[in-house]
């Protein structure tokens, strides 16, 4: 055995029948048997698992005691922590392994933050970058940045509307130097973690650089490029829109 998987039928079976015991007001069912993905070397998944978990449990107790805030707080914290823990392993490129973790290992920790009802995207049964625990793991994997002091400290900047809106759902955002000289531009280090673009803006200019990015090859630019690139995009509009 590799890495544990679980697909989408399987899942949405699964869940229906969850939903159905709920209505009878009978017993849930056992969750799915994973199935075994070949490719990568063995890792002991199970005690990945349990650490992740126990991780982001803390993590949510924390946010329970943070009141009407605890999702962007507990998104903040919980991305490194199941960073962290995963090994790099072609497992993370697979959706059905992502699809296991949330239904299995962290099947609690998804329906405290999204809710019994309507939240099957959050196990992965939407598109692949929907469900939580890659979502989580993907802002953390995009603001790493090992030449900082801390390696997360990009990750930990910006609300969840910035990082599904503008980096997660653009065209842009599987090239990770050009996010990160995004999100070193609109969170300057020296503004406390602030925003220097407001919504309306960071909205015009995440729609700019998508348009841009159909023409140029961002993954050429260097970080610096990058940061003047996007320099001189928001120029060029609010000089267009003055």
């Amino acid at each position: 055995m590799s890495y544990p998987v679980i697909g989408k039928a399987e899942a949405r079976a699964y869940l229906g029948a969850i939903t159905s015991a709920v209505e009878a007001d009978a017993e849930p069912p056992a969750p799915p048997e994973p199935r075994s993905n070949d490719a990568g070397p063995d890792e002991d998944w199970d005690g990945i698992a349990t650490e992740i978990f126990a991780r982001l449990d803390k993590a949510r107790v924390a946010a329970d005691d943070k009141g009407q805030n605890s999702g962007s707080y507990f998104e903040v914290v919980a991305g490194p922590e199941i960073h962290a823990v995963l090994p790099d392993h072609p497992a993370l490129a697979d959706p059905e392994f992502w699809i296991w973790l949330a239904l299995v290992p962290c099947a609690s920790i998804v329906r405290w933050r999204y809710g019994e009802g309507n939240n099957t995207r959050n196990f992965g049964l939407g598109g692949p970058g929907e469900n939580f625990m890659y979502r989580l793991w993907l802002r953390a994997e995009i603001g790493y940045f090992e030449e900082s002091d801390d390696v997360y400290a990009l990750a930990r900047v910006g609300d969840i509307d910035f990082w599904r809106s503008h980096v997660f759902r653009q065209g842009y955002g599987d090239v990770r130097h050009f996010v990160r000289a995004l999100v070193r531009y609109q969170f300057p280090a020296d503004n406390g973690g602030k925003p220097r673009l407001k919504t309306v803006e960071i909205r015009e200019l995440a729609k700019r650089l998508k348009r841009a990015r159909s023409n140029l090859m961002f993954e050429l630019m260097t970080m610096e490029r990058a940061s003047q690139f996007i320099e001189s995009e928001w120029e060029t509009l609010a000089f267009e829109s003055a």
